[in-house]
């Protein structure tokens, strides 16, 4: 089911952000990195093979879902308290 994986992953320190596709995931995976996380990308298909899938009826095929986390070598930015 899609909350037990989500909640597996989120025991690992992941973070879910949202789903996309194309251009976008490229280009949120790009940005993601930037700021210093690291980036894992689950199709939307394997999330939902064995549950419910409402909230990806709209989604194509080749969407995913993008977690993230934060990597250990991460600089602290004094401009942002955590």
């Amino acid at each position: 089911m899609i909350l037990d994986i989500i909640e597996s992953l989120r025991s690992e320190g992941w973070e879910p952000r949202f789903s996309a596709s194309g251009s976008r995931l490229n280009e949120a995976i790009e940005n993601y990195k930037n700021l210093g996380f690291e980036v894992r990308i689950i199709p939307v298909k394997e999330l939902i093979a064995d549950g419910c899938k409402i909230c990806f009826d709209d989604e194509s095929d080749q969407s995913a879902m993008i977690f993230t986390r934060k990597t250990c070598n991460v600089e602290k930015d004094d401009l942002f308290d955590e």
